[in-house]
């Protein structure tokens, strides 16, 4: 009986321990939601959208706990509403500052799809559905035929399309890296072995575009055309041949 009687005292006492410890911890957690309001929301990188309009697609609210704000569904939230966000980042400062750092997106071409002209960065993102106004100071892509495009997803071709898809994404994000894809007003990929773009007056036809290497090499090749040929062309043709070389008809 006395034996049974230790335990039932060690029993209630693990309970009030265990109880104790459950208060303690609901104490802090109502502390931390006192004492840790969100008083500040900065942002930095806002340009195509205001502050305003980021901080309302985060989610995230003055006077809510800072610890209670999930930093990754607020960065989702971002993206998912604001399709020209192409990078977001979301930390907290303590005791009450969040900072949300984004870079926007930076368009790049655009195609017709349905009776509209849809806007995609370099990485073949869609950005918005437009006009031809509206796409106006983008590379027209031309030979491609979209599957349903929908702003904020990736540009399909289609699963017997991908080296189309990739001669385009190649072409475009060396045309970006180079400096060359604000002087560029179409790119052409109706024929995959003749893969042409038209850039500062002169039509010129890379050959082959589905290799970055040999694009890299075939664009290094081009600048020091570019840099004898200064001045704007008049419709001109430059290409490579299967020997490698850079060919230009005056």
């Amino acid at each position: 009986m006395e034996m049974n009687g230790r335990r039932r005292r060690g029993s209630g006492a693990a309970l009030y321990v265990t109880m104790a410890g459950a208060f303690l911890v609901i104490a802090a957690v109502t502390a931390m939601g006192l004492f840790f309001k969100i008083s500040k929301i900065t942002v930095n990188g806002a340009g195509r959208y205001t502050a305003q309009e980021i901080i309302a697609a985060s989610g995230v609210e003055p006077d809510n706990s800072i610890f209670f704000v999930s930093m990754s569904r607020a960065e989702v939230r971002i993206k998912s509403a604001l399709p020209y966000i192409d990078s977001v980042k979301v930390t907290r400062v303590l005791p009450g500052t969040v900072i949300i750092d984004v870079t926007e997106a930076k368009r790049a071409a655009s195609f017709t799809y349905g009776g509209s002209t849809w806007v995609t960065d370099v990485k073949g993102r869609i950005l918005e559905e437009t006009d031809a106004a509206g796409a106006a100071g983008t590379v027209e892509l031309r030979g491609v035929a979209p599957e349903k495009p929908e702003v904020g997803k990736s540009l399909s071709l289609g699963q017997a399309e991908t080296v189309r898809l990739r001669c385009l994404l190649n072409t475009l994000s060396i045309l970006d890296a180079s400096g060359r894809l604000a002087l560029t007003e179409w790119l052409d990929l109706s024929n995959l072995a003749a893969v042409t773009f038209y850039c500062n007056g002169y039509r010129i036809n890379l050959n082959k575009a589905d290799d970055m290497t040999d694009l890299e090499a075939k664009f290094d090749i081009l600048e020091d055309f570019f840099a004898d040929h200064p001045d704007a062309g008049y419709g001109q043709n430059v290409w490579y041949e299967e020997d490698g070389r850079l060919h230009f008809k005056p």
